[in-house]
């Protein structure tokens, strides 16, 4: 296990917003972000909401697109 970095939007009020696109104060229903630029162009469509950053445990660890790029040429 290895613990990722993700990002999420909140309103005002603390409610996440979710997969279904509502916000719910259900922290595990959040939609999760694995890019904080991904998650902020989302939030622009929600006045009022920010960006939040977190962390959890996940069995796989987050690899960046650069390394796997570079293992596919290497494998070519």
């Amino acid at each position: 296990m290895a613990m990722v970095t993700r990002y999420r939007i909140e309103d005002e009020v603390g409610r996440v917003l979710t997969n279904e696109y509502f916000f719910s104060y259900e922290v595990d229903d959040a939609l999760q972000f694995r890019c904080e630029d991904e998650a902020l162009e989302e939030a622009s469509a929600f006045p009022g909401t920010a960006v939040e950053r977190f962390e959890r445990y996940s069995t796989f660890p987050d690899f960046f697109l650069s390394e796997t790029v570079s293992i596919e040429r290497s494998a070519a």
